[in-house]
């Protein structure tokens, strides 16, 4: 019995000290780091993502200047065809949360075109904006980090 335990003991201790590997695979690590666009119906709305594993970070100036920031997450199925993107838990400034914003994305170096249905809405199927709102497609640019 005594063999039995110490046997146990040394196999969840060595099952408990494996690190998981939580770092970002497939198209998920490609993503990581920052991207920049222009938004708005006349894309005059400086947005930055910055993607930390599937935690996201949204800050957007208005045109009349005031900064927000939203954080939430990101859900992708590169499996799917279009490649599928959702936005999910981001806070409202209330503390309630979106709905979750349903979209396609394609990566092509450092260009990533996301259309998104808007929140609550249905997921788009081709990267077309739509008449006077969602859809809406936008062309992230990735910001190249700064050598030191």
């Amino acid at each position: 019995m005594r063999i039995l335990s110490a046997a146990c003991l040394v196999l969840a201790t060595a099952l408990g000290a494996a690190p998981a590997d939580d770092s970002p695979q497939g198209d998920l690590a490609k993503l990581q780091g920052k991207w920049t666009t222009m938004a708005g119906p006349e894309k005059d709305i400086p947005l930055t993502l910055e993607i930390k594993g599937k935690v996201v970070t949204v800050n957007i100036t208005t045109p009349d200047g005031d900064a927000h920031t939203l954080k939430g997450e990101i859900k992708l199925d590169e499996k799917a065809s279009p490649k599928q993107i959702d936005w999910v838990k981001f806070e409202k400034p209330d503390g309630g949360e979106f709905e979750p914003n349903l979209g396609i994305y394609k990566l092509d170096g450092d260009d990533l075109t996301v259309c998104n249905g808007g929140p609550g809405n249905e997921r788009p199927t081709e990267f077309k904006d739509g008449d006077g709102g969602p859809p809406n497609l936008i062309v992230f640019k990735r910001e190249k980090a700064e050598s030191k």
